[in-house]
């Protein structure tokens, strides 16, 4: 049954990619989507990124052993937070800037090739540890699960990811990951609560008993509070600034789209997450004594819910996977053909010729990632560890810098960069191999972060900005989303396009108050049910 679910699930995605190559008709097409992104496909690719197979893996195993707290209770939620900052402030503000890609901003804001190449160089590293890390590791338990060979399996992946990231760049990741998170939703909808039933609340409860601490903030590990809280500000760094969040802002039509988007995706957040989290908890009551942890969600689905929904659940780990290797293809390649080829070299193409660059940059990543992945070479792991944070050090404080402060300038781009990628490393090699120890409430995260953001100061004052970044400064300060919208919207006419901003604006709140409801009667169900 696995292996028909598997071959069903990549067949499935194959035509829908070949179906979305057909509407992409110039570079703007392929980048952005031009910027057509409704609400609901803009909520289905952020959604999607949430559930990755880092959550359906190793977290879940961490919940099960540990307790579902030990994650839940904060950590998921500083993914939230992170969120809200990568949709509504960062990704807003790139997005108005008519950025196509987030080396864009580097590029318009700097016109500094040396600032282009650091960030580009940071970010298909980072793609490609984050991406290539979860694809073999997935890929592995997989292909114990199905009997196909892991090289195959991995060769099965990259050429159904080649069709709608090749053929369909964004506007085929969105629509995909719009398609998996439905299969994604089965697993916090219908089967984690099916598992937790099978479990029962009053025996979840009872774990405390026989694993003492396991429905603490602590876990059964009795880790400290200030190790929660570290957990809770590393994820919110690590969401805010990785382009797999903010770059899913760039295709939406307007900014109610990205502010209705924002309200839904931050609800779809935590609770895609924290129920699997419970469901893992309620797995030690069903199957105690799972050796390797990693299995737990795959073991579920095969051993404790109908063989049908077992069969989505896989599918749903399978989509999971998907959404987070197409975004590392569809990204990494973009950034080789626009950012690297078309804009550092300087190279003026026709649309035509864009597109087929683009997508001769897609196969080249797929080829890369597929040596990889098949290889698995011990560097990639080492990478791996650093790949996913990379961003909130080496990005972050550069962006939120050259967003907000006029005197920012390259000198300071460049060091705070170099400087907060390098502390990071370093940092974490000292701790991880015993030379220092690290104060439980301190994440090497946390403190190279500190560093970059210091070393920005530092330079910035002790240099000055050039003529460009002043006049770009100003420039950027005179657009926003909302300007941008409301004149959109007035094109149509002043009594047309005033009915259709305030209907817009309804609509908004409107979904605000509804999922503030849900989200009440969500958690305050599991509060009651598992409160002591």
């Amino acid at each position: 049954m696995t292996q028909t679910i598997f071959f069903i699930v990549l067949a499935i995605y194959v035509v829908l990619g070949g179906i979305v190559a057909r509407y992409i008709k110039n570079r703007d097409d392929f980048y952005v989507m031009g910027e057509r992104g409704s609400t609901v496909l803009i909520v289905g690719t952020l959604s999607a990124t949430y559930l990755s197979a880092v959550t359906l893996l190793g977290i879940a195993g961490q919940s099960y052993a540990e307790g579902p707290l030990v994650i839940a209770a904060l950590g998921s939620f500083g993914a939230w937070i992170g969120t809200l900052i990568a949709v509504i402030y960062i990704g807003r503000k790139m997005k108005a800037l008519d950025c196509k890609t987030m080396p864009d901003f580097f590029e318009k804001r700097f016109n500094n090739k040396t600032v282009s190449i650091i960030a580009l160089i940071i970010m298909i590293i980072g793609l490609l540890g984050y991406g290539v890390i979860q694809l073999i590791g997935a890929g592995l338990v997989l292909s114990e699960v199905t009997g196909i060979s892991f090289s195959m399996m991995i060769i099965l992946f990259t050429l159904a990811l080649l069709v709608f990231c090749a053929l369909g760049g964004m506007y085929g990741v969105v629509v995909t990951d719009t398609i998996m998170l439905f299969t994604m939703m089965a697993i916090s909808v219908v089967i984690a609560p099916l598992i937790i039933g099978q479990a029962g609340f009053a025996e979840m409860k009872a774990l405390s008993e026989t694993i003492p601490f396991y429905w603490t903030i602590g876990g059964a590990e009795e880790r400290p509070l200030g190790w929660s809280i570290s957990q809770f500000l590393v994820w919110i760094l690590f969401f805010s600034c990785t382009p797999a969040l903010v770059s899913r802002v760039f295709p939406a039509k307007n900014d109610f789209v990205i502010l209705k988007s924002a309200v839904i995706g931050v609800f779809f957040a935590p609770f895609m997450q924290v129920i699997v989290f419970i469901a893992a908890g309620g797995m030690q009551v069903l199957q105690p004594g799972i050796e390797n942890t990693d299995n737990v969600m795959v073991l579920g689905f095969l051993n404790h819910v109908p063989d049908a929904l077992g069969g989505i659940g896989l599918a749903g780990l399978m989509a999971s996977i998907m959404s987070t290797a197409s975004t590392l293809f569809v990204l990494t390649g973009f950034a080789l053909a626009r950012d690297l080829y078309e804009h550092l070299f300087d190279k003026k193409l026709s649309e035509q010729k864009s597109l087929r660059v683009g997508r001769y940059a897609q196969i080249f990543v797929a080829a890369i990632v597929c040596a990889i992945a098949i290889a698995q070479p011990s560097a990639i792991y080492w990478i791996s560890i650093y790949a996913g944070a990379i961003f909130g050090v080496g990005w972050l404080p550069t962006v939120v810098g050259g967003l907000e402060w006029r005197r920012m300038n390259s000198k300071a781009a460049i060091g705070s960069m170099l400087i907060g990628t390098a502390t990071f490393i370093l940092v974490d090699e000292l701790a991880r191999n015993e030379i220092i120890t690290l104060p439980v409430h301190i994440d090497s995260l946390m403190i190279s972060f500190a560093v970059a953001v210091l070393a920005l100061v530092v330079i910035a004052l002790s240099t000055q900005p050039n003529q460009y970044e002043l006049d770009y400064y100003d420039f950027m300060k005179q657009q926003s989303m909302s300007k941008n919208t409301i004149e959109q919207f007035l094109q149509e006419g002043r009594s047309k396009g005033l009915a259709k901003l305030k209907k817009e604006y309804k609509q908004t709140v409107v979904i605000s108050i509804v999922f503030i409801g849900i989200a009440a009667l969500v958690w305050g169900y599991f509060f009651v049910m598992l409160g002591f």
